[in-house]
């Protein structure tokens, strides 16, 4: 199972490359066509734009393991 939110934001884990991907381009389109309204930042913890980034995560893992293609990593 894959983790839920709350331990992917405690445990600060990397973020999926293709969720980089996506955020990166809902950032500058949100900066360059609608006045960046949501101000997105990213860098740390506790930034809106770090918070979607986490999201999205959840989201890729969601459809990942329902298709069949997530791997849980090792336990330490």
């Amino acid at each position: 199972m894959s983790k839920t939110l709350k331990e992917r934001l405690n445990d600060c884990d990397e973020h999926d490359s293709r969720t980089i991907k996506l955020y990166e381009f809902i950032s500058q389109l949100d900066f360059n066509e609608a006045g960046d309204a949501f101000g997105f930042t990213s860098g740390g913890d506790g930034d809106n734009g770090e918070h979607l980034m986490y999201l999205i995560d959840c989201y890729f893992a969601d459809k990942d393991e329902s298709n069949g293609t997530y791997e849980e990593e090792d336990e330490e």
